[in-house]
């Protein structure tokens, strides 16, 4: 019998052991993970719907090796944001994405010596970005890829109208022209300083062009103008070119533009590259969008006649 208790008391003993041994394997192995990971940190400029669109794009993309430590917001306050800044300068984190203008300013001011990559900046040139440490994801879609769903329409168009505001979208119109030019295309331009000015600009515009390039200019498109820019082009059968999913949708012929989503995912992408190396030759440039979607308004380009065989319509990824 004393045998037999013996016996029992040793066989306890070694399943206790065992059992211990297994929990701090796991344990072991949960900090093995957790120390392995990459931290990433997030900054954003406000809670608004086009920052949460591409950072929810951007978690879905990062593999599990890359650990999003914390995202704050800024909640537009610009000195929150310095603060915040200098925190994640203190932490542990080999990336920082900023999403937003003031998210990207306070990061450009405060972090110095870690990767920094920041989207959804308008005109950063304007602000002195990126720095040495900064790689940014550009907004413009290169010339050649807003071409090109209208060339697959109408390949012979050589001359497009553009209405700008100069106090607004000058450099835009300075690069329009830059971008035309290496392609053989001609702009005709008609300068538009309030939203008055937007009908008799395209009148004088009508007769000397073949299609109308629409440019992100405020005073140019308002709730005013925007239907009569589509509507009177279309009766002058002048296609629209225009730089969003809801242009087309509104009237315009053709589009080409990127979604906020394409954004976080190219973002995602970029971190896995900066956090394998020390130093890249990315760091202190802009990088174009990876993806333009091509869009087409079915009813205006059928009032406008153009032929829609299967071979034009597979150019478009994006139907209205």
């Amino acid at each position: 019998m004393n045998h037999l208790r013996a016996n029992c008391h040793q066989s306890d003993y070694c399943w206790r052991k065992l059992v211990w041994i297994i929990l701090c394997v796991e344990i072991f192995l949960g900090l093995s993970t957790i120390t392995s990971a990459e931290d990433v940190t997030i900054l954003k400029s406000a809670d608004i719907h086009a920052y949460s669109e591409a950072i929810t794009a951007f978690k879905s993309a990062l593999p599990s090796s890359l650990h999003i430590t914390r995202e704050y917001d800024l909640q537009r306050d610009m000195a929150k944001g310095r603060t915040l800044a200098r925190r994640i300068r203190a932490s542990n984190a080999k990336v920082v994405l900023a999403v937003g203008l003031k998210a990207a300013l306070a990061a450009k001011l405060e972090i110095l010596d870690i990767p920094v990559i920041f989207c959804l900046v308008f005109d950063p040139d304007k602000y002195r970005l990126p720095t040495a440490n900064m790689v940014g994801l550009s907004l413009d879609v290169p010339f050649r890829q807003h071409l090109q769903p209208l060339h697959a329409l109408a390949p012979n168009v050589s001359r497009l109208g553009v209405l700008f505001d100069p106090h607004k979208t000058n450099e835009m119109h300075s690069q329009l022209l830059r971008d035309a030019k290496a392609f053989g295309i001609k702009i005709v331009s008609e300068e538009v300083h309030q939203e008055q000015d937007v009908p008799s600009a395209l009148n004088a515009l009508r007769g000397r062009i073949e299609a109308l390039w629409l440019l992100p200019d405020s005073t140019v498109l308002t709730e005013n103008t925007l239907d009569f820019l589509m509507s009177t082009s279309l009766e002058s059968n002048i296609p629209v070119v225009g730089f969003s999913a809801a242009l087309v949708r509104s009237g315009a012929t053709v589009g080409a533009y990127f979604r906020y989503t394409d954004i976080g995912k190219q973002a995602a992408q970029l971190t896995q590259h900066l956090v394998k190396q020390t130093s890249s030759s990315l760091l202190g440039t802009m990088i174009a969008p990876e993806r333009a979607h091509q869009s087409l308004n079915l009813k205006s380009a059928r009032y406008l006649s153009f032929s829609l065989t299967p071979d034009v319509l597979r150019q478009f990824d994006e139907q209205f």
